[in-house]
């Protein structure tokens, strides 16, 4: 399945990329191609959660670590 998605990836690339040239050189359904693969381009990355370190220590030898969740209704607030 993941073979399927990165063979569709590629092709929406191709068509922006080729949407883009294309377009720049006059051809206006080209560039409308191009444009909306760009736009879908900038949504995705601008929707992408951005990593951060919370917390962070070195361990000690022999000391352990415990990693708990939460668990949270629907509005996202902590339930005990």
């Amino acid at each position: 399945m993941k073979f399927i998605g990165r063979q569709i990836l590629k092709v929406v690339s191709r068509l922006g990329d080729t949407g883009m040239s294309r377009g720049t050189r006059g051809e206006g359904a080209w560039l409308a191609v191009g444009l909306v693969v760009a736009g879908f381009r900038l949504m995705s990355r601008l929707g992408r959660r951005k990593r951060e370190v919370v917390y962070s220590r070195e361990l000690d030898p022999g000391e352990t670590l415990e990693i708990r969740h939460l668990t949270v209704d629907r509005k996202g607030r902590p339930v005990a």
